[in-house]
């Protein structure tokens, strides 16, 4: 991941993704996993999430740019 990607994802990315409402079904299994999961397996956790939501990210930027012409 460049160093772009890792500013876009701590500061934009993941806020936004963490300020989205969560019902009570979706915040019982994120408790669950917080409670369950040890240090390390949270920090391995992070980083498989990190790297889903940054490629999930570009694929929407890429799609975005792709689509352009068809929109506007």
């Amino acid at each position: 991941m460049t160093d772009l990607m890792k500013w876009m994802y701590d500061n934009y990315i993941k806020p936004n993704i963490e300020s989205q409402p969560k019902n009570d079904a979706e915040a019982l299994c994120f408790d669950l996993l917080d409670n369950e999961l040890d240090t390390d397996l949270r920090q391995y956790l992070q980083k498989a999430l990190t790297y889903y939501a940054v490629q999930g990210f570009r694929l929407g930027v890429r799609t975005g740019v792709s689509l352009k012409s068809d929109l506007g």
